[in-house]
């Protein structure tokens, strides 16, 4: 092995760790419920998406990744991703129903079927992570795209500002004795390592 170790800091790892753990007034809202492939399109137009600006739509057929309203109908569709500062709402279809979750402001939440509650304790303490993850396909010089060998088929057409290189997104981990609770996307954004 090249090169020296660094000593691990356990000061620095439990101050970190201090730091990272989360109240129960700041416990976001957790809903799921269910919904009829017939009034999916309905319900979505009767929720608050605009804080959740990215929105990945996977049909049978095609995968979209955009920023813009909902699909014209939902025959088609298999999952649905919407996420942003305001919350993220995940969508699965389960034969002719959808099943969904939220994780977000409870001023955002739709009407819900079932809530997780605050599972913090002082023996099981809530933390909370904010994370990146770096996202298939790299840009290069004169390409309309990102691309990636592994999802060759795949139109990568992230909605970030700028054409960076690569594209990351962010997001929040809440776990408990090392288990991850829930996840929220936050959104999309340059990855500039």
């Amino acid at each position: 092995m090249s090169g020296k170790r660094q000593a691990v800091d356990f000061e620095k790892i439990v101050k970190q760790m201090e730091r990272e753990k989360l109240t129960a007034a700041k416990w976001p809202t957790i809903v799921g419920g269910e919904c009829a492939e017939a009034d999916l399109i309905s319900w979505l137009s009767k929720l608050d998406l605009s804080g959740m600006d990215v929105r990945i739509w996977e049909f049978t057929d095609r995968c979209i990744i955009d920023n813009n309203g909902s699909p014209a109908a939902a025959n088609r569709l298999e999952r649905a991703r919407l996420f942003g500062r305001d919350g993220d709402l995940d969508i699965r279809r389960d034969g002719k129903d959808f099943l969904w979750r939220y994780v977000g402001k409870v001023e955002y939440a739709p009407e819900s079927d079932y809530e997780l509650a605050w599972p913090g304790t002082l023996e099981e303490p809530v933390y909370c992570r904010v994370r990146t993850a770096l996202l298939w396909g790299e840009r290069k010089e004169g390409q309309a795209q990102w691309f990636d060998d592994r999802t060759a088929g795949a139109d990568l057409s992230y909605p970030v500002a700028k054409s960076p290189a690569r594209v990351q997104v962010r997001y929040v981990d809440y776990t408990q004795a090392g288990r991850t609770l829930a996840v929220w996307l936050l959104g999309l954004e340059a990855y500039d390592g």
